[in-house]
């Protein structure tokens, strides 16, 4: 099944959630409930909300979770000052609660790769959405790690409450 707003339907077991809760999953196989977890989770941005508002949400959201904004990058921006065009808006949130960070990389030290924890904002046709790749997936390419597992769970907590608050604007 193909949306054609949204840039990642296509991507097998793609699931992107809105802001109203509602789960729009979608696998190649039709069986969303059976799959197993998958590495993007996307949310999108309710219309009027702003790029300030978004950024101010997560950097609110964050310390509300116990966590930092440790990082922005703007691509649109970076590409602006080199003379490309850029019109849609792309911005990397890093994002770190270093004391679940600490925990997971003490047994798990690879998981660094994938540190800081990322939130993208992103626009596509006209429609601004917050993505991240989830720390549990990560972990899915190292050895188990039952202590790794249940920090990541909760950095995913953590992260998608962050993403639900930035999409409203913080509202």
């Amino acid at each position: 099944m193909h949306d054609a707003g949204d840039p990642f339907s296509e991507w097998p077991g793609y699931r992107c959630r809105g802001t109203r809760g509602a789960d729009r999953s979608r696998s190649s196989v039709g069986h969303a409930t059976h799959r197993p977890q998958l590495p993007l989770y996307v949310v999108d941005v309710q219309p009027g909300v702003t790029p300030e508002q978004i950024k101010i949400a997560i950097q609110t959201a964050a310390e509300g979770e116990n966590m930092n904004l440790v990082g922005t990058l703007n691509i649109q921006r970076g590409l602006q000052q080199r003379g490309i065009k850029s019109k849609d808006t792309y911005v990397i949130y890093e994002v770190c609660n270093l004391v679940l960070g600490a925990k997971i990389l003490a047994g798990t030290p690879e998981f660094g790769a994938f540190a800081p924890c990322k939130i993208v904002l992103f626009e596509t046709k006209g429609k601004l959405k917050l993505m991240t790749y989830l720390p549990t997936y990560a972990l899915k390419y190292f050895p188990k790690n039952a202590e790794a597992q249940k920090v990541a769970q909760e950095l995913d907590k953590q992260i998608i409450h962050i993403m639900k608050q930035a999409a409203t604007g913080g509202f």
